[in-house]
């Protein structure tokens, strides 16, 4: 088993790092721009999109550590980090 198994990732190519581009940068700029917490179904409107899309991009942006999330009632409200 001598072997590396080891590739770099096909997205950063082993740097670590992606550029945002399209839908993700336009999210979490509209993210950024808020002076307070805002849900996911408010934040589509801002931007124009889907609501569901949206909050799916904001749960990867939080798993990327790149926005929070807390549970309001029966609603998430998002800010950026």
């Amino acid at each position: 088993m001598g072997k590396n198994n080891h590739r770099p990732c096909p997205r950063c190519k082993g740097a670590g790092t992606i550029e945002f581009d399209g839908v993700w940068s336009d999210t979490l700029r509209a993210l950024k721009r808020q002076s307070r917490e805002i849900n996911g179904a408010d934040l589509a409107r801002i931007i124009g999109a889907n609501p569901t899309a949206v909050n799916n991009r904001l749960t990867a942006l939080e798993r990327m550590g790149l926005a929070t999330g807390r549970v309001y009632g029966r609603q998430r409200l998002w800010k950026a980090t």
